[in-house]
């Protein structure tokens, strides 16, 4: 029986049947280390045959046709430094997967992790500048993961200063839902969790929501759809 360690790398964009991206089968095991799984236009991110072990950690699955963290891999989603974020490369339509500055995937953001994926930061504000304030991205809502979800996501987003941060949720009539966060916040990475409830703590129905993040100069943050599956 083979075996595999894939360590830092970069998948994106591929296609097949099952594992779109990477598939184990029952000739041997693989293990998945720092890497990004991306953008599958054909299968789930990660295959898991029932015959192999897929060991995964400090890994990026996200946006595959037929699903991320889901199979026989679902149970590792959150555990050992493992995300399900937009890597927000730099441009992958035209072949450049380096990493824009508030890319989660940075080791500022994965302090236990480091580097996750084959290529660091290639836009934004390059991290070598003095100013320390250039290590910190913009206010920036990152997503939620799991999405779909259900009982309860964690919600991501980051500020570039200390100052008032308002998350809410709110439904597609507009209507405000659930109010997540309301307070100041430090400059930095965040994360907030929401078990699907509304303000006054009733479950919500299935559906799709929201997310808002205003900040402290009245700025809103472009929004994140979430969806709530019962």
């Amino acid at each position: 029986m083979a075996s595999a360690a894939l360590v830092q790398c970069t998948f994106y964009g591929n296609a097949a049947p099952q594992g779109g991206n990477i598939s184990g089968d029952c000739s041997g095991d693989i293990q998945i280390v720092n890497c990004i799984v991306a953008a599958s236009t054909q299968g789930e991110g990660v295959f898991q045959d029932s015959g192999s072990l897929v060991e995964i950690s400090c890994t990026d699955i996200h946006g595959n046709a037929e699903g991320d963290w889901v199979g026989n891999i679902a149970d590792q989603e959150g555990l050992n430094g493992n995300i399900c974020l937009d890597p927000l490369f730099c441009s992958a339509d035209s072949g450049d997967f380096s990493l824009a500055a508030e890319s989660p995937c940075l080791p500022d953001f994965n302090p236990d992790c480091g580097m996750i994926g084959a290529h660091p930061q290639g836009c934004g504000t390059p991290a070598g500048l003095a100013e320390a304030s250039a290590l910190i991205p913009e206010c920036r809502l990152l997503g939620a993961a799991p999405n779909p979800f259900n009982p309860r996501t964690s919600i991501f987003f980051t500020i570039d200063r200390r100052q008032q941060i308002r998350l809410a949720v709110f439904d597609l009539k507009g209507g405000c839902v659930a109010v997540l966060a309301d307070g100041s916040f430090d400059p930095g990475l965040h994360e907030v969790t929401w078990q699907g409830r509304d303000s006054g703590g009733r479950e919500l129905p299935s559906g799709t929501y929201l997310l808002r993040l205003l900040t402290g100069d009245r700025r809103q943050v472009p929004g994140r759809k979430i969806t709530l599956l019962r």
